[in-house]
């Protein structure tokens, strides 16, 4: 499966290599690096990425003066693109600037932004990045048309596990602590093996690790439930064709995910806190 791509256009390289590195190892992303608004247009001429970090402030060219319309010039310029629409986060310390551009800015799509310096708690880089690109996905998946009146087929997702729920396409699917083992059986069937696929359980093996109260017809039974309330999430909140087979898969070895699902997992309670806010 490729690997998320980020372009970082910052040209500052302390800020680059001790915090933006780090952010974008954690989500396990790849990443190309320009100082500069000519480096900019080169690489985006020639590569293709999922997200990109802009710096407002940024020279024209190698050995030039930084400012923050060289930032703005670059972003009309990503905008005025005709390939498929990449999102962008712009970071800056320019505040002001910031505000006085703020109509111009939104109407030219951004999709997000952060002040530097980066914030440690909060609102912080990873916590930007991955809100910017949940948001995308959503919005990308509802804008998609449905042909014909058909729904859109399901063609895989991100599977987000949060400490206490876990979302399929940016739309919640199963809660800690709620009636039932929905999150119970996803937490198991998220792990992975050594070869790098997802693990296979039997229904036996199922069944004891949920509990031993637990049967195998029930387990069995369980899973058969999650397959319907995803099946009925998909179609209700996506207009999306899931099929009960579609996001868990039972072969001769057991249950397992299918491999077009992406398990994402978000430890930062700051953005628990968010989820309960908007939805309380």
């Amino acid at each position: 499966m490729r690997r998320m791509r980020i372009l970082v256009v910052e040209d500052d390289k302390q800020i680059k290599t001790q915090t933006i590195d780090d952010c974008l190892a954690s989500l396990g992303c790849a990443s190309d690096w320009a100082t500069n608004q000519q480096e900019a247009n080169e690489l985006l001429a020639s590569h293709e990425y999922d997200l990109i970090l802009l710096d407002l402030k940024i020279p024209s060219r190698p050995g030039g003066e930084g400012s923050p319309d060289y930032g703005a010039n670059l972003l009309k310029q990503i905008r005025a693109r005709t390939q498929r629409r990449v999102p962008v986060i712009l970071m800056t310390g320019q505040h002001q600037y910031c505000v006085d551009l703020m109509v111009e800015l939104s109407e030219l799509g951004v999709d997000g932004s952060i002040s530097k310096p980066f914030p440690a708690t909060g609102r912080t880089l990873l916590y930007v990045i991955r809100d910017v690109l949940r948001k995308f996905r959503r919005q990308r998946l509802l804008s998609e048309p449905i042909i014909s009146g058909q729904m859109k087929p399901f063609a895989g997702g991100v599977l987000s596990v949060y400490p206490t729920r876990f979302e399929l396409c940016d739309e919640t699917i199963a809660l800690a602590g709620e009636k039932g083992y929905a999150w119970s059986i996803l937490n198991i069937l998220k792990d992975k093996n050594a070869q790098d696929r997802f693990v296979c359980i039997s229904s036996d093996v199922l069944a004891n690790r949920l509990g031993p109260q637990v049967s195998q017809p029930s387990a069995v039974q369980s899973v058969r439930t999650l397959r319907r309330r995803i099946q009925r999430i998909m179609l209700d909140r996506l207009s999306c064709d899931c099929g009960m087979h579609d996001v868990i898969v039972n072969d001769r070895i057991g249950y397992h995910l299918l491999d077009w699902i992406t398990v994402e997992c978000h430890d930062d309670f700051s953005e628990e806190l968010f989820f309960d806010l908007q939805n309380t």
